[in-house]
């Protein structure tokens, strides 16, 4: 796993709050991966489908290129954002062929701590290029 373990909460509490920490593991996720696809198969770590912070993760997750799976127990998905943000209408799934990897200006700015530069992640499937854009230093419920 890139990241530290997905948290709904952090256990100590957080003073920036549950959405900043969020944020951050997406930002971990992100430049690990950026050392360590050259020699693993990234894994960004599970998150739960009824979290405040869902669809900023099934986003960042969908872009990955990585294993995409939740953790909530068993009834309790949200298959409507599952299935909205994986599987097209005809049922198929379109699978990166790489990890997602940080776009050029967020190696030299700071896109959570900053206050300027959003996260941008990119990746390639078999037809087209894909970029994420996501704002990690508001909350997570901003999606770009």
């Amino acid at each position: 796993m890139l990241g530290d373990d997905f948290w709904c909460t952090y256990p100590s509490g957080d003073p920036r709050g549950t959405f900043w920490l969020q944020s951050c593991h997406m930002v971990h996720c992100t430049y690990n991966s950026l050392w360590m696809c050259n020699f693993i198969h990234p894994d960004w770590d599970m998150f739960q489908s009824t979290h405040p912070c869902a669809d900023f993760h099934a986003t960042s997750r969908k872009i990955s290129g990585c294993p995409v799976y939740i953790s909530e127990a068993g009834r309790n998905h949200n298959f409507s954002l599952m299935l909205k943000q994986f599987v097209l209408p005809d049922g198929s799934i379109l699978r990166f062929r790489y990890n997602a990897l940080p776009i050029k200006d967020c190696f030299i700015e700071d896109p959570l701590h900053e206050g300027k530069t959003m996260l941008k992640i990119m990746n390639l499937n078999k037809f087209d290029g894909v970029t994420g854009a996501f704002n990690c230093q508001d909350n997570c419920l901003h999606i770009e």
